[in-house]
């Protein structure tokens, strides 16, 4: 009687099968007359596969209606050889596409443009919970601590730099419309975020992009507005500073203000 492999070196072998092929593995598959070894082995790697690709369909639904089913399967089929599951969620199968799109069609940065917005959706609707600042705060806040005060944002809170128009692709697949044509557009940072469990996003002026990029590596209120000087007239700046912080608050975007 033949010895029944042992479970792990069998599990390597078919991982092995199943990412790269080639390894002959007919001896262990039972055939019947339904199907042969080779048969019920391809099968299983189409199955996977396939899993895989309805995995990339699910996280990019705008994407796959801008490509149609056969041009996505093929970028899908692409990126599943180049980039095999490595987690043991497919949550973060996808994470990698859209850079993989820059690399293998550089011609069409929109589309890895729009994997890259709509992979940004996914992580604000999986961010953690968090508590968000009431706008009456703002009147509470000393004079004296404003300079030292840091701005901690809500978990959610994504920006990308964009483009092209991903973001009005995005809009109208959400209201069930035909998709507008894909265009370039100068490069514009974009934020996402979540407020009551709704996914919103907005187009950022240079300067609130600027303040927002002061504001995720932890500078103070006084150093955010000296940065916004060069955008900004020095004697307007704390109020148009101050004008940011207040509409942040407003869009649920502060989850706390921390003072030294």
């Amino acid at each position: 009687m033949r010895a029944a492999p042992l479970l792990a070196p069998l599990q390597s072998r078919m991982q092995s099968f199943l990412l790269q092929g080639g390894a002959d593995l007919r001896a262990l598959v039972v055939a019947d007359d339904i199907a042969d070894a080779q048969t019920r082995l391809g099968i299983y790697a189409d199955a996977y596969r396939l899993r895989l690709l309805e995995v990339l369909r699910g996280d990019y639904p705008v994407l796959f209606e801008l490509l149609g089913a056969e041009s996505f399967e093929g970028v899908g089929r692409g990126y599943i050889a180049a980039h095999p599951s490595d987690t043991p969620s497919l949550r973060w199968f996808g994470r990698h596409l859209a850079e993989h799109l820059r690399a293998v069609q550089p011609q069409r940065p929109e589309l890895a443009d729009l994997a890259a917005f709509e992979w940004s959706q996914g992580e604000v609707f999986d961010a953690p919970d968090a508590s968000v600042l009431p706008l009456a705060a703002m009147t509470q806040i000393a004079p004296a601590a404003w300079g030292e005060m840091r701005v901690l944002l809500h978990p959610s809170a994504r920006h990308l730099q964009l483009r092209s128009n991903a973001a009005a692709l995005v809009g109208a697949h959400g209201k069930s419309q035909p998709l507008p044509q894909t265009q370039s557009t100068p490069a514009e940072t974009w934020l996402l975020w979540r407020q009551q469990h709704m996914i919103h996003w907005r187009a950022l002026g240079v300067a609130e992009a600027a303040a927002l990029d002061a504001v995720r590596t932890h500078l103070g209120f006084g150093d955010l507005c000296e940065r916004l000087c060069e955008w900004i007239e020095p004697e307007e700046v704390a109020m148009v500073a101050a004008g940011m912080l207040k509409r942040w608050i407003s869009d649920q975007l502060v989850a706390e203000l921390e003072f030294s």
